[in-house]
């Protein structure tokens, strides 16, 4: 009986993280994109893991904006120099949540989307 409960509940855990994934590809299909500039190129390391983070000057609306330590992701520094830019989503309700454009750059996110776009609805959103 417990061994059971041991398995749905690790079986449990994927799910978990491919519906939080679906959530938040879904909620941000009204971000709008923007270019941003990087102004400071950093590492850090998050739980034994080096990343590479970035803060960045963009401008939506004809506001300029600026936003701090936002994980990359990545272990190198390739493409994300001082002065550079990049792509970037800007939640239009929160300028000050910024997520770098890197679509499809892992199973879950390609799958993800995948169910996103045949099964919940986006247009007509606001």
């Amino acid at each position: 009986m417990y061994v059971a409960l041991w398995i749905v509940s690790i079986a449990a855990i994927p799910l978990i993280l491919f519906g939080l994934r679906v959530r938040e590809i879904y909620l941000s299909k009204k971000w709008r994109p923007a270019t941003a500039k990087i102004t400071a190129c950093y590492k850090a390391t998050i739980v034994d893991v080096d990343s590479v983070f970035v803060d960045v000057e963009f401008v939506l609306d004809g506001a300029p904006y600026r936003k701090t330590e936002i994980n990359t992701r990545q272990m190198r520094r390739d493409g994300f120099e001082n002065g550079a830019h990049i792509a970037v989503f800007v939640n239009p309700d929160d300028a000050g949540e910024v997520v770098l454009d890197k679509r499809d750059t892992s199973f879950l996110d390609v799958w993800a989307r995948s169910f996103v776009g045949r099964f919940l609805p986006t247009q007509g959103r606001g």
